[in-house]
């Protein structure tokens, strides 16, 4: 067995399908956790932010300054940021909205729109908690209405489920931006889980190599568009025993895939 394949054979015993009400308690726990990452930037309440990201937190601002793609947070950073007083929008000013765009048994995907910001986010459960591990943002106007990016963004989350279905690691590079994370949940050494992280070239080594990121066939792939603000978007790709959710911007003309969060899971009811 491959080192990649090693790395996403996260257990052949799959995860039975969840109760409607657990979906719900995970949809309402996502939901919570977010809501403490957004407000508790806009409240000045460090506890709540740190509650709410993972240590591991990979926090990607898109386009924000001329020439500068992507600027890189972390975990602390954003605690660090709740501190102090500088003026932030009041509760009424703050435009919040969230929206849980899919939920599985160990990692969810979400979005939070408002006046200063507007964040694709990725979250793992761990312990029965859930926390932000990737967010990807940019500044308002948000795009009501995905228009004439609902195509492009399609076709590029599918083009990206079937270079991983395959062995061709040169089209997975083509549509991974290059400091793109791509993370799964796989077990660890203690009998919990871990969250480990490829970067394209271990991606596109893996699948030269015949190690099948999804490990199914193309025909055996579903993709779907779960949102598109603008230069940013949101999809997730889906085999019968792998879920795999991604963050895509519009970087130099074209959609690449930034952040990635996979994870080995069972079929869950909508």
């Amino acid at each position: 067995m491959g080192r990649l394949t090693a790395v996403l054979a996260l257990g052949a015993a799959l995860a039975l399908p969840l109760p409607q009400n657990t979906i719900e308690a995970d949809k309402a726990a996502i939901r919570q956790a977010v809501l403490d990452y957004a407000e508790g930037y806009y409240g000045h309440a460090p506890d709540r932010m740190e509650r709410a990201v993972s240590p591991l937190l990979s926090k990607r601002g898109l386009n924000l300054r001329p020439g500068l793609p992507i600027l890189q947070q972390n975990a602390e950073m954003l605690i660090d940021a709740c501190r102090g007083n500088a003026p932030r929008p009041g509760p009424d000013e703050r435009k919040m909205t969230v929206d849980v765009l899919d939920a599985q048994a160990e990692i969810g995907s979400a979005r939070v729109f408002s006046v200063q910001f507007n964040d694709y986010v990725h979250l793992i459960k761990r312990g029965g908690r859930w926390q932000l591990l990737s967010v990807l943002w940019h500044q308002p106007p948000a795009s009501a209405t995905p228009g004439e990016a609902a195509a492009p963004v399609a076709t590029a989350i599918k083009d990206f489920a079937g270079a991983l279905a395959g062995t061709d690691g040169k089209a997975a590079s083509k549509l991974l931006y290059p400091v793109a994370l791509v993370r799964v949940l796989a077990p660890a050494q203690d009998g919990g889980r871990l969250v480990r992280d490829l970067n394209p070239e271990t991606v596109a080594a893996g699948l030269t190599g015949g190690q099948s990121l999804l490990q199914a066939k193309p025909d055996q792939v579903q993709t779907r568009v779960l949102g598109i603000d603008g230069d940013l978007a949101s999809g997730v790709i889906m085999t019968d025993s792998f879920v795999l959710y991604v963050h895509l911007g519009q970087i130099d003309g074209r959609w690449q895939v930034v952040n990635a969060l996979g994870s080995r899971s069972g079929p869950r009811p909508d």
